[in-house]
């Protein structure tokens, strides 16, 4: 027995719902990234850690480190690969290091998907 299945979808209420669940998933996750990276951060006189904060980049929500030299020691050198960092000090933060969120990804990372991922459907609903 054969038979004939019509399907429709309300393409603007499924977007609504999409972005609802990444208006709410953003910031939270972005909070979670910058706190599980916080061991992994140099220390220098509490600025670069302190300087850690989620904002909206663009259209998405990201963990940032805003100091001067933030970007030197993420990288671990100039842009121009001059002066490179042989060892951040690790009396303060005993695994601190040059791409402190990448560290903390390896880490957390799956935790991280759970995080985005139940935020998401809660967002969503």
């Amino acid at each position: 027995m054969a038979g004939n299945v019509s399907v429709s979808l309300d393409r603007a209420h499924l977007a609504a719902r999409f972005q609802r669940g990444k208006d709410h998933c953003g910031p939270i996750l972005a909070q979670q990234i910058l706190d599980d990276s916080r061991p992994f951060t140099p220390h220098d006189q509490g600025t670069l850690e302190d300087s850690g904060r989620v904002e909206k980049v663009d259209e998405d929500y990201a963990a940032t480190w805003n100091t001067v030299y933030a970007a030197y020691q993420y990288y671990g050198c100039w842009p121009d690969g001059s002066h490179v960092i042989q060892q951040h000090d690790t009396s303060v933060n005993p695994e601190a290091s040059t791409q402190w969120a990448e560290k903390a990804r390896e880490r957390y990372g799956a935790d991280w998907d759970t995080v985005a991922q139940r935020e998401f459907v809660k967002g969503a609903e």
